[in-house]
């Protein structure tokens, strides 16, 4: 045998094998196979043929129409004997092109009569392709008229179907027989209500006949309406439902139009339309109790805009892509149909959906069991001050407080979960400051002296003022009957600067900072009087300038002057007084201070209980005389002069003082508690029994002596009543411009802090004075149960009276 490459074959260029061509046809008597030119029979599409064979054969699909001569009688030639120009002679003829023409026209159509040429395989696969073609239809349907889509089709969608319930057990409808070509049109009315009446037609029903675990029951259930009484409900197209065109020719899915979502009722609910919504949705937003959500008021701030863009003739689709446009930085083609069925949800049950987020997760807190937090907040209230951190609370619950009440958790709790239960629970994470507010506005004593003492005296004062009213502070004098005197008020306090009293707040670029030294330097300390005359009390000259001023400024301190004390205030009160007989001859001043221990104060000489002795004599101070009140238990020596001395210069003891006045029971009483009393007691020792005698509670403190004895008003703003006092207002605006500027040193501190205080104008003072007397007549209308007293617990600033609470209180007077 031999070996190597096989020789290669001749390539037969005397024609195409097995192919006879359509114009060699010249009778129908001709045999369908004739013989190869060479004389042998066609050959056996099963024979093995070589590769350059079959490469030939696949071109003769190409070729099958070319007409070529009868091949030469020996195969094996080299060269053609037909000459080449006669291979294209009959192409001259018209009959041979009617020829072409017709071939063609019947193989377009599908099988030729020269058929036998083909493949076997190509032939089956040809005359399935004809059968096919044969039984589609021509046009198809559109929408879900399953029953006129092929078999294949068919089966698919009862595949699809298996599982689901049939559209009966939900809601009542009707298969009206009619053909729907087209689908509904949307009626409209004038105020964008659209109308919302459907049906399922004959297309839903066959469809619904496809699933196989249809309901049995011939009789539909009835759609029970929501726990409002509107009765609606939403049906459930197929998501091959023909198309809705809306009111801007936008195409719309059939299950998001309105038309195939709700069914026809036959109770006749009635949908409202979008202009009563948007005002009823305007009323949701407004509402306080229950709070809203963030998701909830973004969800009707979203339906609100649609109403707008409905009422305004938007179509459903088009408003829902202009809200995704504004609300969404891509495309939002989701969220325009998260808007469309949030929209047709509000407009059905009228109520925003329910959010089932969260839920099961808040049903396992621990939290929410009583005796776990009841647990936690003993442990909470057990602790120090300060001492409480997520961290400690943590630990505390995984060992203690939770295996206590028998609770074994899988995984123990995180410190964020411990955070998030110290906030539930009621602490808060917060800003220490230096200072401390009480809040004691509602106090009894504070009450009972603000509404008995303070606010009587003060109304009697202020109809004897001149006051400065309306946006221009025009002058209203006052109206005084004859023989009285004009009342001139002057509020006292004193303010501290430091020398790094620098402003709580700047604008930084991001990541800067301001270096501030930690202590606070030198004080400045200034003690002045401000009024509604001349703004602070000074004398002024014919020219306008000061030649006396009442303000007093010390540096206190190491290596600096003595600390404010009693003394120095009842200097500067002496020489307040001097001043203000010179600028205001004829006029009575009315001193106000605030109660603090030092303005208080008593004489060296004053009733003082708790100092005193039980028996007479030995080392206590001597008090000076008094008269016995007529408040008295015993009516015999009411009104009586009572001497606090013996005979022999030596100093009473309680039990003798006590005695004197009626109290014969004593025995019993101790001379003083240990270490103090207690606060409602008004009876436990001698010296508290004393001490609520009527002539050493109005005792007069030594302001109030000196200011008397130079014919002038002295009173006590009650406790924690800081916003009654203007001239706090005042020590906040002099400080809002002492902290802007940068102080280098403490003389460049000591002239800004002066410099500051005089550059208050004289309206802006007034202004301040006329919001103190708006507290006060608030108080005396008798509304510190409603706002006036909001507004004051409002307050918690001392140097200044906060906006919120000034326009509060203006509401509340005005």
């Amino acid at each position: 045998m031999a070996r190597g490459r096989p020789p290669k074959r001749k390539r037969v260029t005397s024609g195409l094998r097995n192919h006879r061509s359509v114009l060699a046809r010249t009778s129908p008597d001709e045999p369908e196979h004739p013989k190869h030119p060479g004389g042998s029979a066609a050959e056996d599409p099963d024979e093995p043929i070589d590769a350059e064979d079959d490469s030939e054969r696949n071109l003769l699909l190409e070729d099958s129409l070319k007409p070529r001569p009868e091949l030469a009688k020996d195969s094996d030639t080299e060269e053609s004997d037909v000459d080449e120009e006669s291979e294209w002679e009959e192409l001259e003829s018209e009959d041979v092109l009617a020829s072409f023409v017709e071939a063609s026209r019947r193989l377009e159509g599908g099988l030729s009569d020269d058929e036998e040429w083909l493949p076997a395989t190509q032939l089956r696969n040809m005359r399935k392709d004809a059968a096919r073609k044969r039984d589609r239809p021509q046009e198809y349907k559109k929408g879900p008229d399953i029953g006129s889509k092929a078999p294949c089709t068919q089966r698919r969608y009862r595949r699809l179907l298996q599982g689901q319930t049939n559209l009966n057990a939900f809601v009542t409808f009707t298969a009206r027989e009619t053909n729907r070509q087209s689908s509904p049109g949307v009626s409209e009315s004038g105020d964008g209500n659209v109308g919302l009446e459907a049906e399922v037609g004959v297309e839903a029903a066959r469809m619904a006949s496809l699933s196989q675990e249809a309901a049995s029951s011939d009789s539909p259930a009835e759609f029970t309406p929501p726990a409002e009484g509107r009765a609606a409900s939403l049906g459930s197209a197929d998501s091959n439902a023909g198309a809705v065109t809306d009111g801007d020719g936008n195409e719309e899915d059939g299950w998001e139009s309105e038309e195939d979502n709700l069914e026809e009722m036959g109770g006749g609910a009635e949908i409202r339309g979008w202009k009563e919504l948007r005002e009823q949705v305007k009323v949701d937003l407004k509402k306080k109790s229950p709070p809203l959500s963030l998701a909830q008021t973004n969800q009707l701030i979203i339906i609100r805009n649609f109403a707008t863009l409905r009422l305004k003739g938007f179509g459903r689709i088009t408003a829902s892509q202009e809200i995704a446009r504004q609300w969404h930085e891509g495309e939002g083609t989701h969220l325009a149909r998260c808007v469309r069925a949030l929209a047709r949800h509000y407009q059905v049950f009228e109520q925003l959906p329910i959010e089932k987020r969260g839920g099961k997760r808040e049903s396992r807190s621990h939290l929410y069991d009583e005796s776990v937090r009841r647990s936690a907040r003993a442990w909470l209230t057990s602790q120090p001050n300060g001492e409480v951190t997520p961290k400690r609370f943590q630990d505390a619950l995984n060992t203690t407080i939770l295996p206590s009440l028998g609770i074994e958790l899988r995984t123990p709790l995180s410190v964020r979960t411990a955070r998030r239960w110290l906030i539930k629970l009621g602490w808060r994470h917060v800003t220490l400051r230096k200072g401390v507010y009480m809040d004691g506005h509602e106090r009894k004593d504070v009450v009972q002296y603000r509404n008995n003492v303070f606010l009587p005296r003060m109304a009697e004062f202020e109809a004897r003022m001149d006051h400065y009213d309306g946006p221009d502070l025009a002058l209203t004098p006052a109206d005084l009957c004859p023989g009285e005197k004009k009342v001139i008020a002057l509020f006292h306090d004193e303010c501290c600067f430091h020398v790094n009293d620098y402003k709580r707040s700047a604008w930084l670029p991001e990541g800067a900072t301001i270096l501030q030294k930690k202590g606070k330097g030198r004080l400045i300390h200034v003690s002045d009087f401000i009024t509604a005359v001349s703004g602070r009390l000074v004398l002024l000259d014919a020219n306008g300038e000061i030649v006396e001023d009442a303000r007093k400024i010390i540096f206190p301190g190491s290596n600096g002057d003595p600390w404010w004390d009693m003394a120095q205030l009842i200097e500067q009160v002496k020489r307040a007084i001097t001043i203000f007989e010179r600028a205001h001859p004829g006029c009575t001043a009315l001193f106000v201070f605030d109660q603090s221990s030092a303005h208080a104060a008593l004489s060296p000489i004053a009733l003082r209980p708790f100092e005193m002795n039980k028996t007479n004599g030995g080392r206590q101070r001597k008090q000076c005389d008094t008269i016995i009140p007529m408040s008295n238990p015993d009516p015999d020596v009411r009104g009586q002069p009572q001497k606090m001395t013996l005979e022999n210069g030596q100093a009473k003891g309680l039990q003798q003082v006590l005695t004197e006045r009626g109290f014969t029971d004593l025995h019993k009483l101790r001379a003083k508690c240990s270490p103090v009393c207690p606060f409602e007691s008004t009876g436990c020792c001698m010296a508290r029994l004393f001490s609520q005698q009527d002539d050493v509670k109005n005792q007069e403190s030594m302001l109030e002596m000196v200011i008397k004895e130079a014919g002038h008003e002295c009173i006590f703003l009650p406790k924690f009543h800081c916003e009654l006092n203007p001239i706090e207002m005042y020590w906040g605006w002099c400080k809002y411009r002492y902290r802007e500027v940068v102080k280098k040193n403490f003389e460049d501190a000591k002239r800004v802090a002066v410099a500051a205080l005089d550059s208050c104008p004289i309206a802006t003072i007034r202004r301040f004075i006329n919001k103190s007397w708006r507290f006060m007549s608030a108080y005396r209308q008798g509304l510190t149960g409603a706002a006036a007293a909001w507004a004051v617990r409002k307050q918690k600033q001392h140097r200044q009276v906060s906006r919120a609470a000034m326009m509060a209180l203006d509401a509340v007077v005005n």
